[in-house]
């Protein structure tokens, strides 16, 4: 079977014309050093984001492209400052006749979604701890947060980052978590795979999906980790005699692994599971992330990603083949 070709302005090449939608993410006036105006935009289409720049009529298009709103832009990909952009020649609003929704523009997963979903009910069917099986049980018994958990993004930028994200950074998850424990008996093995997916509850609600991932009012105020907390203690309390010290490990795997490490008041892994799933995350999660670093991120004509703040390195990523990407006109 042929696989699909991959669309969108990353995908294509320096020189290429871009000529489709995207969204509004990000906009700033800024100021040549006569002290003319000018507009930087950041768009976002399926493919992820770029930056260009409108030298002309700054205050009008500030003012009449909102964060947010539909375009159709006509660019050419080119490299300033050492960094893939977008040369603007051509941009408006979209009409009703142009058809394209919000969700049209959201990255997504390039793994057949179907597909995880059937590893993951394997996965899910192989617990064989009564109390964590009929946990998973009723979970993904509840729709909503079952259709949920399916779509959710795993990140706003770093890794997984649009939509079937976490279902694939789950599943993989599992399938690292079944070689480690084949080493390692002493592993539980049920209590990990049901903390995989438990971590992941509070994605369902994390994130506001509307034409580019976001955290949702509740994501930023609370953090996946606490509502995530919230939902499976929720159904904890619907299972007759759920052990208390099983909980204890459970939700304990839940609240590690959360974002400003730096804070002093973190929750450290303090078991077995737990630091087994922390180094799991952290895995796929970077492998995940360079991986679309080297495949859309680096120039044509460097050896090296741009600086990754997060890593605190450059990456290398060594002599590239020719891009190639779909012209649209």
């Amino acid at each position: 079977m042929k696989k699909a070709e991959k669309t969108g302005m990353k995908y294509h090449a320096i020189g290429e014309t871009f000529n489709d939608y995207c969204i509004i993410r990000k906009r700033e006036m800024k100021y040549r050093q006569n002290g003319k105006p000018y507009l930087v935009i950041e768009v976002g289409d399926q493919s992820g984001r770029l930056k260009g720049r409108i030298w002309n009529d700054a205050a009008k298009y500030y003012q009449q492209y909102p964060v947010g709103c539909i375009v159709k832009l006509r660019a050419i990909i080119q490299v300033f400052q050492s960094r893939r952009e977008l040369k603007i020649l051509n941009i408006r609003i979209i009409t009703k006749s142009d058809a394209v929704s919000l969700h049209q523009l959201l990255p997504k997963s390039d793994k057949d979604l179907q597909k995880l979903q059937s590893q993951l009910d394997q996965q899910l069917a192989l617990i064989e701890n009564p109390y964590l099986h009929a946990l998973m049980q009723k979970l993904f018994a509840n729709r909503p947060f079952a259709e949920a958990f399916y779509i959710a993004p795993s990140g706003k930028l770093w890794h997984h980052n649009y939509l079937g994200g976490t279902l694939e950074h789950t599943t993989t998850l599992l399938a690292l978590a079944d070689v480690l424990t084949a080493h390692y008996p002493q592993i539980d093995k049920d209590l990990l795979r049901c903390g995989i997916v438990c971590h992941y509850a509070g994605k369902v609600s994390e994130y506001a999906l509307d034409g580019f991932i976001e955290f949702s009012d509740w994501g930023r105020l609370l953090g996946y980790a606490a509502m995530g907390i919230r939902i499976v203690e929720n159904a904890i309390e619907e299972i007759e005699n759920f052990p208390g010290e099983l909980r204890k490990k459970l939700l304990h795997l839940i609240i590690i692994h959360q974002s400003g490490e730096e804070n002093k008041s973190r929750i450290l892994p303090m078991t077995l599971e737990a630091v087994v799933l922390k180094h799991l995350i952290s895995l796929d999660g970077n492998t995940n992330a360079l991986c679309r670093i080297t495949e859309k991120d680096a120039l044509p004509d460097s050896r090296w990603s741009k600086y990754i703040p997060l890593l605190g390195r450059f990456v290398y990523v060594g002599k590239k083949h020719k891009q190639t990407g779909s012209q649209k006109n």
